[in-house]
């Protein structure tokens, strides 16, 4: 059966998200603060790179230790701008044998909008109007995995020392949506998945599409954890009035449940809302991802504070 695993906020959390609803502000400017000031258990770099026009932003923050034998785990971060932001020195430092890749783009905000909203989601479903998108043009989400496939994750993982058996990817909403459907189409690029409010709905079907034409992995187990807020809900809906985290993605973990190959666990983060998982999710996804394809348990990390994030 699928464990709900629900996590409890600090103090003031909820109140907080209450507060900020499911907002969407104007990406703010980015400072990364960790390639300046890294804990003494990573050090960190940025390098930009620019492929077929499109201009990307790899920060890595690699662990200061003797490398094991087969070398480090990874974890693979989408929107990694915002991710390599708001990620902290003391959530990083409690994985010391962990590296971190976050994969961004050439701008200086948190969130590039249209740059995501091509690179991580399918084409809709029969010309569908996908108001998610707001506009912006989507459907790149083949040309990106062959690009993080090839040239990014060779420049990602150029001296770095990176055990290719252990590799997670994490996401959130349309990175999310990117990080399932990269488990359908290409699951030989990760062994771990990590969706945080996957966007499951997007395109009129376009993920489900994707899943029914994916093959069982022909060795090994993915390992696979969802998470997402039990307050998410669409912009143009009220606010549930009692918790309910998203029946549609909660449906398709019970479908992943059922096949043999994955690995699953689902965390519910109590009273956030869709933006605020993407802070909330860090910390608990790197311990995770410290023990993807490792024989020991993961480290306990409790759940980051429930600020709204952009989407």
């Amino acid at each position: 059966m699928i464990t709900l695993t629900r996590r409890r906020l600090l103090a003031g959390a909820a109140a907080l998200t209450a507060l900020s609803g499911q907002s969407r502000p104007t990406p703010g400017i980015a400072t990364w603060p960790l390639l300046d000031a890294p804990p003494a258990t990573h050090r960190t770099s940025r390098l930009d790179v620019t492929l077929d026009g499109r201009g990307y932003r790899l920060f890595r923050a690699l662990p200061s230790g003797p490398v094991p034998a087969g070398g480090w785990p990874s974890i693979w971060m989408l929107d990694g701008n915002a991710a390599f932001n708001r990620l902290t020195a003391d959530q990083l430092s409690r994985q010391p044998g962990l590296a971190v890749i976050a994969l961004g783009h050439q701008v200086e905000t948190e969130i590039a909008a249209e740059d995501r909203t091509l690179d991580y989601t399918p084409a809709p479903l029969n010309g569908a109007v996908e108001p998610r998108a707001r506009g912006r043009a989507t459907g790149g989400d083949d040309a990106f995995r062959d690009r993080l496939a090839g040239p990014l994750m060779q420049a990602a993982a150029d001296g770095a020392m990176l055990n290719p058996a252990r590799r997670s990817l994490w996401g959130h909403s349309f990175g999310g949506l990117f990080t399932l459907s990269t488990l359908f189409r290409r699951p030989d690029l990760f062994r771990g998945y990590v969706p945080v409010s996957p966007s499951t709905g997007f395109g009129g079907g376009a993920l489900a599409r994707i899943e029914a034409a994916a093959v069982p992995l022909a060795d090994g187990r993915a390992e696979v954890l969802v998470m997402l807020g039990d307050q998410e809900h669409r912009r143009s809906t009220d606010a549930p009035v009692a918790p309910r985290p998203s029946p549609q993605t909660l449906a398709l973990a019970k479908r992943l449940e059922a096949r043999p190959d994955l690995k699953l666990r689902v965390s519910v983060l109590e009273g956030l809302t869709h933006g605020a998982t993407f802070r909330a999710s860090l910390g608990p996804a790197l311990a995770w991802a410290a023990a993807v394809g490792g024989l020991a348990n993961p480290v306990r990390e409790p759940a980051g504070e429930g600020r709204a994030a952009g989407e």
